[in-house]
């Protein structure tokens, strides 16, 4: 029997995800960021990816966009082993910025991720480790965000962020004043305590989120917390949240680290303060 045209032979599907694997991580997120309609935004600083999608429905003076931190990235593999290259190993949160849905949508990978070899050979190891919420780290996080306002040509943004991206989404909340909504999800909020709980090396050259809290206090804020999260565990954030006590905070018992915050985004999304 002759397959229609458009039906792959087994053989043919299996080559073609064997080549995406075969990709190097920066060429494969370009891939799956073009297949979804973002592009790459050229940033000043090499050490940074990012793309936008503007479908332009928002339009309007109070247009906005939300741009996806990425999280800290890879695993490490013992906790005095860190991973050789911090790219994430699955692309969770591009996949969350992928199902928003709303006119402008950003994804910001963080410091040193997503990079060809000869570029992340040049970036310091400590932007993903003890200096991963540093002054630099969230600088050129901040100088990104409002490159990438500029290209949608949004009024203001929303910034969302997983895990550290979390961290780093409260950090640079806190020295702009453009912010109309920050979500977090699963993040350390309070990196002392975090680093505490866990028993690990203090982030020693990073900024903590809880010591600018005070300066959120103003900032639509939704934080979703997982029940069975033993990476970020729901009390390291107290200190954090006592601070901005008009925060919404959405506890999921039943979620993890990683399960479901990727499955579920699109109705996450419709709890936090990303909807008006």
């Amino acid at each position: 029997m002759k397959l229609p045209n458009w039906v792959l032979p087994g053989s043919a599907v299996f080559l073609l995800a064997a080549c995406a694997l075969l990709q190097h991580p920066a060429e494969r997120i370009r891939t799956t960021a073009a297949a979804a309609g973002f592009f790459p935004v050229e940033l000043s600083d090499k050490r940074l990816r990012a793309f936008l999608r503007n479908t332009g429905r928002d339009g309007g003076q109070d247009s906005r966009l939300t741009i996806y931190l990425e999280s800290d990235g890879a695993p490490w593999r013992m906790p005095d082993e860190p991973p050789a290259d911090p790219t994430p190993l699955k692309p969770m949160v591009l996949d969350m910025a992928i199902a928003d849905r709303s006119g402008a949508v950003a994804y910001l990978g963080r410091p040193c991720q997503y990079l060809e070899p000869e570029v992340l050979a040049g970036c310091d190891p400590a932007l993903w480790m003890r200096a991963r919420f540093s002054e630099d780290a969230v600088a050129a996080m901040d100088r990104a965000v409002s490159r990438l306002k500029q290209s949608a040509g949004a009024a203001s943004v929303n910034l969302v962020g997983y895990s550290g991206g979390g961290a780093m989404a409260a950090l640079i909340a806190a020295r702009r004043r453009d912010v109309s909504c920050v979500v977090t999800i699963a993040a350390p909020l309070d990196t002392r305590a975090w680093t505490d709980a866990l028993k690990v090396s203090p982030l020693d050259y990073s900024l903590n989120p809880a010591d600018f809290a005070k300066k959120l206090v103003s900032v639509r804020q939704t934080h979703f917390r997982g029940g069975k999260d033993t990476l970020v565990p729901s009390s390291t954030a107290q200190e954090y949240l006592l601070q901005v006590p008009r925060a919404l905070v959405i506890d999921k018992p039943q979620y993890d680290h990683q399960c479901c915050w990727g499955d579920d985004w699109p109705e996450l999304r419709r709890e936090s303060c990303l909807v008006p």
